[in-house]
């Protein structure tokens, strides 16, 4: 068996990926303004149910790009690229 297989794979990150995951942080806000388009600039609108999955969705996928975000910024300061 292969110390690959056995231990985690180190990821080397760069400032780029860094400023990537920062970026994604931001895509919330075209995740919200899609919600309030749906809800008033359409006939149908969104139900309550369908309102608040879409919530608890956008509230999960934010939790994990914010993860990401410390893991590579936690690498880069172990890497010594960030200080």
């Amino acid at each position: 068996m292969s110390s690959a297989s056995t231990t985690e794979a180190i990821k080397l990150y760069d400032r780029f990926k860094l400023e990537e995951c920062i970026t994604s942080l931001y895509q919330i806000n075209e995740d919200l303004q899609s919600m309030l388009d749906q809800e008033f600039d359409t006939q149908d609108g969104l139900t309550e149910d369908q309102k608040m999955n879409i919530v608890i969705g956008m509230m999960e996928l934010h939790k994990i790009r914010c993860d990401a975000t410390w893991q590579v910024m936690e690498q880069l300061i172990k890497q010594g690229n960030l200080k």
